[in-house]
């Protein structure tokens, strides 16, 4: 994105994000540096040639449009790790404070989850959910969590396999529970506040137990996550406006504390700007081994971040990016998907798709390197799946 439009932005954010939204009106609105118009861009077709050679460049590639699908408008879809299914929200997108979990916010009984499979021949419509469910910021290979706001003003936290569509309620006790991210080995850990106050403890639950990281009334932990081993738990810290990523071992409540790392990021800091810094990556492809992948306003791109290694920008100010294989990555960047070497100054790489789209990793695909991207169409995403059959 240019540097002034996506400021802009940040400065004057939607005013309505999805739990685990992207927002793809900053894709759509704010305008990439190769991007003048503010029109959608054009659909993309509904299949190109197998083995279609990249102008001036040796790669081939096959892309699989699997067919669009409808969102709010607002929030990306959710991918299972294993690449086979996807849930997005449909209907209303909630309102900033019910996104936000903020005093204020209210039941969305016009928000719905529409639950998919991909099969080989395209997306299959699994079913839906009934309203009043806010898409989570995390899923498994068994299902997805979702968020509901109660009458009394409490906010539950749950869980719908993908071949059923009623919630399985795992953290129902009379707080506002919001931002749950799943981890290895069953943890979860979610961000938790009393029904009157305005920040948020941070609680790892494994099993039985819970182990929480008090935020006394002054510091709010938001948008939470594991490490890829669970060693280490990610969040944003809010404290007077003062942004900034935090680190902590989430082994007992003791450890939380006493292994608390900051590394400051703003002191214009929001709870608005640490959705939006998360959710460009969202859990499944924002953790990477020991690191946290997350948008950087001051960069204006997406960086690397851990206590022990600190902060490195990831080149080419990239929107967004996937793991293609242990060489290779697919990144968004000037409103361009590119395939490129991963490393410390990768080349620019070769356009793959000439249009917006957020790459995410899926593995191989017919024994092939893949990625899968969802491009912003209409009111909804095109998922379109792109196989290296070369290099």
């Amino acid at each position: 994105m240019a540097s002034s439009a996506l400021m802009n932005h940040l400065a004057h954010p939607p005013r309505s994000y999805g739990a685990g939204a992207l927002v793809l009106a900053c894709l759509l609105g704010a305008g990439c540096s190769s991007v003048q118009s503010r029109q959608p861009p054009a659909p993309l077709p509904e299949r190109t040639p197998i083995a279609t050679p990249v102008v001036g460049s040796a790669v081939s590639v096959d892309l699989r449009p699997f067919g669009a699908i409808q969102t709010d408008g607002v929030t990306l879809p959710l991918l299972s790790p294993n690449g086979r299914f996807l849930a997005a929200q449909i209907g209303v997108a909630p309102d900033l404070a019910t996104a936000l979990a903020r005093r204020g916010q209210r039941p969305v009984p016009a928000s719905r989850i529409a639950i998919y499979r991909l099969d080989p021949r395209g997306l299959v419509r699994l079913g839906e959910t009934d309203g009043g469910l806010v898409l989570g910021r995390s899923a498994d290979d068994r299902g997805f969590l979702v968020e509901s706001v109660r009458a009394d003003g409490s906010r539950w936290i749950g869980r719908v396999d993908w071949n059923a569509t009623e919630p399985d309620w795992i953290v129902q006790d009379g707080r506002v529970n919001a931002f749950g991210a799943l981890g290895p080995g069953g943890l979860l850990v979610y961000s938790s506040r009393g029904l009157t106050d305005r920040t948020f403890d941070l609680t790892v639950r494994a099993g039985t137990e819970s182990r929480v990281l008090a935020g006394d009334g002054s510091r709010s932990y938001l948008t939470p996550c594991f490490s890829a081993d669970g060693t280490r738990v990610f969040a944003m810290l809010l404290r007077d406006g003062i942004l900034e990523l935090a680190s902590a071992d989430p082994s007992s409540t003791e450890s939380l504390s006493q292994s608390l790392t900051r590394f400051f990021v703003t002191d214009r800091g929001s709870d608005e700007l640490a959705q939006f810094m998360a959710s460009a990556q969202g859990v499944r492809d924002g953790v990477d081994g020991p690191d946290w992948i997350l948008y950087h306003r001051s960069l204006n791109s997406l960086a690397r971040w851990n206590a022990a290694d600190g902060l490195r920008p990831i080149p080419g100010n990239a929107m967004a990016m996937a793991r293609v294989d242990s060489a290779r990555e697919a990144v968004l960047v000037g409103g361009k998907v590119r395939l490129r070497s991963t490393g410390d100054a990768p080349e620019p790489g070769t356009v793959v798709v000439e249009q917006l789209g957020v790459p995410r990793a899926i593995g191989p695909v017919e024994d092939r390197p893949a990625f899968l991207m969802f491009a912003p169409e209409g009111s909804g995403v095109r998922v379109v799946i792109a196989r290296i059959l070369n290099g």
